[in-house]
């Protein structure tokens, strides 16, 4: 625990040294604000009040998500492996899982750092929109763990992604196409197959429908197991890469 700890400091420490996630962190809270700005201002001429579960579904919120996810793993292994850093990491009294831990938690902890202040939109929104109605907290923390939720396991997809290249930009483009796969595809998969229908199988795997449900304040156990499952499964991969390096 004490080694994990102490990469995972070190690591949090390197987002922060440069001007990275300063830049990162302004620059989401530009496109998602512009996002709510217009959808505001698309409702309020269709003479419609803002809804909070209206935010959770602007394309340019979950294109920062995709984003943020790749730009924040694209370096974590690619870079070690092109500068051959990971060779000493790899010969240092740690363990892979360590290593793949303390890579993993910082970043989600930077992630969750950047899109935290997109709460305020909601909230300057209801300051300045008279007719919107009285904000209800539950989906306003549902909306975003959802984005946390999917945030994480977008980042583990990343790792992995990162793991298996040399060069950052292999791995940026890799991860970027892969999660967008993931994103729409998978999300987008019930409506193809059902025509619009329900299916509790489709329905659990789904990312529109976990977006559907999270911002109205129905917070199901059943996506937080698919999306720690799916975490949990690619960070085992990951750990098994770095284990086959030993052996190289």
């Amino acid at each position: 625990m004490r080694n994990l700890l102490s990469l995972w400091r070190r690591e949090i420490a390197s987002y922060f040294i440069s001007p990275a996630a300063y830049v990162t962190s302004v620059f989401v809270l530009l496109v998602t604000g512009g996002g709510v700005w217009l959808r505001a201002t698309l409702m309020s001429e269709a003479g419609e009040p803002p809804r909070v579960e209206e935010f959770f579904w602007l394309p340019t919120l979950w294109l920062m998500v995709l984003m943020v996810a790749t730009v924040l793993t694209m370096h974590l292994f690619a870079e070690e492996t092109r500068s051959g850093t990971i060779e000493t990491l790899m010969t240092a009294p740690v363990t892979e899982v360590e290593l793949v831990l303390s890579k993993y938690l910082a970043a989600v902890a930077v992630f969750a750092i950047v899109f935290a202040p997109t709460v305020l939109h909601v909230f300057v929104l209801r300051r300045f929109s008279s007719g919107m109605e009285v904000l209800d907290p539950v989906p306003i923390l549902g909306g975003h763990l959802i984005v946390v939720l999917a945030g994480s396991f977008y980042i583990s997809i990343g790792l992995f992604m990162s793991s298996i290249s040399r060069s950052q930009i292999v791995a940026a483009i890799g991860s970027f196409a892969v999660l967008c796969v993931v994103f729409i595809l998978v999300g987008g998969l019930s409506h193809v197959v059902l025509q619009g229908g329900t299916n509790p199988v489709f329905d659990s795997i789904s990312t529109f429908q976990h977006i559907k449900d999270f911002s109205r304040g129905i917070v199901d156990t059943r996506p937080v197991i698919v999306y720690f499952t799916g975490t949990a499964l690619t960070l085992f991969c990951t750990i098994k890469v770095l284990e086959s390096r030993r052996w190289l």
